[in-house]
C-alpha cells in the first residue's frame, strides 16, 4: 500500500510540475491577431519638451478609427478635434517582438511606434521620442499613449 501511495504521490508531483510551465513568457502577437476595426478611446500626446501641455485627441472630440486587414494593411479616418476635418489614413501595421508600428502612407507623416499590450479587444500602444505632425503643427520628441478598442 505504501508503494502505491508513493507512486501516486510521485505521479501527481510530476504532473503538477509539468503543468506549471513559465506563465511569465509573453504571448507572441502577430498582425493577424489585430485584424478588425479599432476605435481610439484615448490618444494622448505629450510634448516631451514641456512646451505644449499634454492633450488627448479623443477628449477634445477627435476620433481615430482604423480597420486592420490580414495582410498588415490598415485604413480609416482621423479627426484631430471636434472642429477639425476628418481625414483618411492608411498604411501598414508591423509587429516585432513587443513593438508595434503604424507606418502611414496617407494621413500622418511620421510613424507611430511603441511598446504594446493586447488584452482581449483592447490594444494599448505607448511610445516616446516620436515626431507627431498633423493639422499643420509639428511636435518633436513627443510621447503617446494610444488605446484602441475592437
Amino acid at each position: 500500500m505504501k508503494r502505491l501511495y508513493r507512486l501516486f504521490a510521485l505521479t501527481l508531483t510530476f504532473g503538477l510540475v509539468a503543468a506549471c510551465g513559465n506563465s511569465n513568457e509573453p504571448v507572441q502577437v502577430t498582425v493577424d491577431d489585430l485584424v478588425g476595426t479599432w476605435t481610439a478611446s484615448r490618444f494622448q500626446i505629450t510634448d516631451e519638451s514641456g512646451t505644449i501641455a499634454p492633450f488627448d485627441i479623443v477628449a477634445f472630440g477627435g476620433r481615430l478609427v482604423i480597420t486592420v486587414t490580414s495582410g498588415g494593411g490598415f485604413s480609416g479616418t482621423l479627426k484631430a478635434s471636434a472642429i477639425a476635418t476628418e481625414n483618411p489614413v492608411s498604411g501598414t501595421v508591423t509587429v516585432q517582438g513587443m513593438t508595434l508600428t503604424l507606418t502611414f502612407t496617407q494621413g500622418l507623416v511620421q510613424p507611430i511606434s511603441g511598446q504594446f499590450v493586447l488584452s482581449g479587444d483592447t490594444l494599448t500602444i505607448s511610445g516616446s521620442g516620436l515626431t507627431i505632425e498633423f493639422e499643420g503643427q509639428t511636435i518633436g520628441a513627443a510621447s503617446i499613449v494610444l488605446v484602441l478598442r475592437r
